[in-house]
């Protein structure tokens, strides 16, 4: 059918062309992430290494774009009900890039950007969880890959809700009203994750990595030589507690079948 050759050939190119698009101010397009990221810098925004995530990101769609282009995989049911919507999460976060390198900002036209990938990804990680298929892509790399991205695109939601509200001039600089905000926000991220957990029950375990892996470098963020914020470190210490309660717990609580 020309739609599953569409999207098998989106699904292949995509993940190229959004790691490509990562690598523009390198070539002299655009303001660097990192400077756009600490222009805005809230409590909320994980340590630089915390971003690295993407790489491992980035080399999972690579994987899954080949894997479901492989003739063996044509008419896998899996490739098929996850294909349109990673394409989209993909494709998405391709414009975030380009956008957010190009102007030099984060606002919150980038941050609706967001939640829509958030959404592609969280339908495709759904959807593969009641897609179950045998096989070695499935299990090592649309598993990963899914959980990964969905977990990682939470909390990136949250972290651009925070540097586009500082963008705009809604949320302040310093003082004791903006890490009253970081801490209500970073509480309202853990919630979210934990309920997403809680849904997702012993399929949560890539998804909560990300978000556990987010709130430690929240952590570490705020215990820095630079920035010490002792009440946004709690929070996030104490929400990386519950994400990571609640996933042991839905685990214990439905184990696998014999």
């Amino acid at each position: 059918m020309p739609q599953d050759q569409l999207r098998r050939l989106l699904c292949l190119i995509l993940p190229w062309v959004q790691i490509a698009t990562a690598f523009l101010p390198a070539m002299g397009i655009g303001t660097s992430m990192a400077v756009v990221s600490a222009a805005t810098r809230t409590p909320v925004v994980p340590a630089g290494y915390a971003f690295s995530i993407w790489s491992i990101i980035f080399a999972l769609a690579a994987a899954y774009g080949i894997w479901q282009f492989l003739p063996a995989n044509r008419d896998s049911a899996l490739a098929r009900r996850t294909g349109w919507p990673l394409a989209g999460s993909f494709a998405l976060n391709t414009l975030w890039q380009v956008t957010s390198q190009l102007t030099g900002s984060v606002g919150f036209g980038l941050f609706l950007i967001i939640l829509a990938s958030l959404a592609c990804a969280l339908w495709a990680l759904f959807t593969a969880r009641n897609t179950p298929e045998p096989g070695l892509g499935a299990r090592w790399i649309v598993t990963p890959l899914t959980g990964l991205l969905a977990g990682w695109l939470t909390a990136a939601s949250f972290v651009n809700l925070s540097s586009a509200s500082r963008a705009a001039g809604v949320l302040p600089e310093h003082g004791i009203a903006a890490t009253l905000a970081a801490v209500i926000i970073l509480l309202a991220a853990g919630g979210a994750a934990a309920a997403l957990v809680w849904l997702l029950r012993r399929d949560a375990g890539w998804f909560a990595a990300a978000i556990l892996w987010a709130f430690v470098g929240v952590v570490a963020a705020n215990l820095g030589v630079n920035q010490v914020n002792i009440p946004a470190a709690l929070a996030a210490a104490v929400m990386l507690a519950l994400v990571f309660a609640v996933t042991w717990q839905r685990r214990r609580a439905d184990p696998l079948p014999a």
